[in-house]
């Protein structure tokens, strides 16, 4: 892999993560939840919230602004929460990127690229089996990073990063249960057994499934 995709997918799988913090964590979870709407989002609204020091909360502000849960609108910054329309306007973005990574792998050598994605899948089907959907959104989410990072194309990787936050995959996480992982991991061993095979439109559909319809795998 090209040193600058390197790098670029290291520094977004390195976010894509639990928060060591149990109070990020626990703030990342409220904001999702929008229990944070009437507050101003800023380093003393952290403070505040966490009981912790100004030190702490400058370096919350920070990791909550690299992950995106505070966004700036305008002037301001902003908690994250995302409308419905514009959360199932991204999905379907992400989704069509990652097809669009899996019909380039279709045509490339991307033997190289499999043990990671097959590591990442695994990682995936562990969470999915757990009760917290969003370390398992987490996974998939790293999992599919891995698949479009592997076409080596830095503006496809470069685009999907900037939609693909942490951020985003917590406020999908609100929308998915057992029964929907259940059948997302379904999608996942078929999209990992045919990534580089002639069978393009059947992995590109199990990908797209997982994202906009994970109660409908493509292949069920």
């Amino acid at each position: 892999m090209p040193k600058k995709i390197l790098q670029l997918y290291h520094e977004a799988i390195g976010r894509m993560s639990i928060s060591a913090d149990a109070d990020i964590e626990s703030i990342r979870r409220r904001i999702i939840r929008s229990e944070f709407n009437d507050l101003e989002a800023s380093p003393e609204t952290l403070a505040r919230i966490a009981e912790r020091d100004e030190d702490w909360a400058g370096q919350a502000f920070d990791d909550l602004r690299m992950t995106r849960f505070i966004i700036t609108n305008w002037a301001e910054f902003v908690w994250y929460r995302p409308a419905a329309s514009s959360l199932d306007d991204i999905m379907a973005q992400l989704a069509a990127m990652e097809a669009t990574a899996i019909v380039r792998l279709s045509s490339m050598e991307c033997a190289p690229a499999m043990p990671t994605i097959r590591r990442l899948a695994d990682a995936f089907m562990m969470q999915a089996d757990g009760e917290d959907a969003i370390a398992a959104t987490l996974a998939n989410q790293r999992l599919m990073l891995a698949i479009v990072s592997a076409t080596h194309q830095h503006r496809l990787i470069e685009d999907y990063v900037k939609l693909a936050s942490p951020a985003t995959a917590y406020a999908a996480a609100s929308r998915i249960g057992e029964p929907e992982l259940g059948c997302m991991k379904r999608s996942a061993e078929e999209l990992v057994s045919l990534i580089g095979t002639r069978s393009v439109q059947g992995c590109a559909a199990e990908a797209v499934a997982m994202r906009l319809h994970p109660l409908q795998p493509a292949l069920s």
